[in-house]
């Protein structure tokens, strides 16, 4: 054998070897957890970094830009299901707990946060209130906080230069979730950072993690090899054939490839919308179906999509695309229609709920209950963000444009 093809030979063992150990290490770190791997893969792509184990959870511990951030998933009965630890440049303390438990949190001075959904169901603790004020002093830091506190399963606390999170157990559509709150914690720590004091603390940064590199450059001698292998057989072997796999046949497989656990539900059809649903669909002259065409992201063009989509317990899930992703996806107990608002009627309608930023293109209508003019939501795109706002009677909004 010629010295060229003992190095080759090497070659591929090595690549192959490291093809096992990376496969083995993955293993061993989403043990127990398969049924979100995709989801904690995507959270540790935004923190450019590798998921790892420590004991019976699986921590992913990166940089969220410029800020330390330590996202723990866990499946303990002792632990919280989620935690999120974000290093901030904070000189105050504060801490937000839900009524419903015993704990009090920490601070001497119970003070309101200025928004009623929250001050209605949680507590605010802090022995620096006036501080807290002027963090949350702007619409955009109290919408991210509100954000944060999504429900009475979560708790938030400011305190030795560490923003924290957490909930009680995983949250479904896992990686949505968690990189909606990591959005809405990296907004206030921007505004934390403005705060006078605040660029002369210094964060503490994340310890150096396991080095990675010996698996990828025998991963990546590997493949090499195994390509110029190849390449350097004769090329008169039959073509592969596959096709891939299709979603649902009423959601274009774009669309369904964004949306995440489809398996149990189903677009919204005829039988589903409840009379009150179909009279409305009818008297706008809207199609009997789960599914909107809009210009959400406001490019010019109807190639975004909103779904309505229902399982077996009834339960319906709203899903937004916007510009090409997943804009917004929620479940609801009830959902009886929904809308496409066009941008030149937005500024028509009285508002409940007033948006915090103009829509760069088209709104959704949720109608929660056809009999109330008052349940209902718009959400609409502003940059890259999604925001919702109430109006004040949904039958008045006009839709003739659809």
């Amino acid at each position: 054998m010629s010295p060229q093809g003992v190095i080759l030979n090497i070659a591929i063992i090595v690549g192959i070897v490291g093809i096992i150990v990376y496969w083995v290490r993955r293993f061993a770190v989403f043990r127990g957890y398969k049924d979100i791997q995709s989801d904690v893969l995507r959270v540790a792509e935004l923190l450019k970094t590798q998921a790892t184990r420590e004991g019976k959870d699986v921590v992913v511990a990166g940089y969220l830009g410029w800020l330390p951030t330590i996202v723990r998933f866990s499946k303990k009965l002792d632990t919280p299901g989620l935690h999120i630890e974000m290093r901030v440049p904070a000189n105050f303390g504060l801490t937000i707990m839900p009524k419903t438990v015993a704990l009090p949190g920490e601070g001497r001075v119970v003070m309101r946060t200025g928004s009623p959904m929250l001050d209605k169901r949680f507590i605010a603790r802090s022995d620096e209130p006036l501080e807290v004020r002027m963090v949350l002093g702007t619409a955009e830091a109290l919408h991210s906080l509100e954000q944060l506190c999504c429900s009475t399963q979560t708790a938030l606390s400011i305190k030795n230069h560490t923003l924290e999170l957490s909930e009680l157990a995983i949250p479904s559509f896992t990686a949505n979730h968690v990189l909606n709150h990591l959005n809405a914690m990296n907004s206030i720590a921007s505004r934390i950072r403005e705060m006078p004091g605040a660029s002369e603390i210094r964060l503490k940064r994340l310890p150096p993690g396991g080095s990675g590199w010996t698996i990828r450059i025998a991963l990546s001698l590997g493949l090499i090899c195994l390509v110029a292998l190849l390449f350097a057989q004769p090329a008169n072997r039959p073509a592969a054939h596959f096709n891939p796999k299709a979603g649902m046949p009423e959601i274009p497989q774009a669309d369904a490839a964004r949306l995440q656990q489809l398996q149990g539900w189903h677009l919204a059809k005829a039988d589903d919308f409840s009379d009150s649903g179909v009279r409305f669909l009818r008297e706008h002259n809207l199609p009997f179906s789960g599914r909107v065409t809009a210009d959400f992201a406001g490019r010019g063009a109807t190639s975004d999509s909103a779904y309505l989509l229902v399982d077996s317990q009834g339960s319906r899930r709203v899903s937004m695309l916007a510009g090409g992703i997943l804009a917004y996806d929620a479940i609801f107990p009830r959902v009886d229609a929904i809308a496409r608002i066009p941008k030149a009627s937005m500024g028509k309608i009285k508002w409940k709920t007033v948006p915090q930023f103009d829509a760069d293109g088209d709104a959704l209508l949720v109608i929660q209950n056809i009999d109330d003019p008052t349940a209902s939501l718009v959400l609409l795109r502003h940059g890259t963000q999604t925001y919702s706002a109430q109006p004040a009677d949904y039958s008045q909004i006009d839709l003739a444009l659809q």
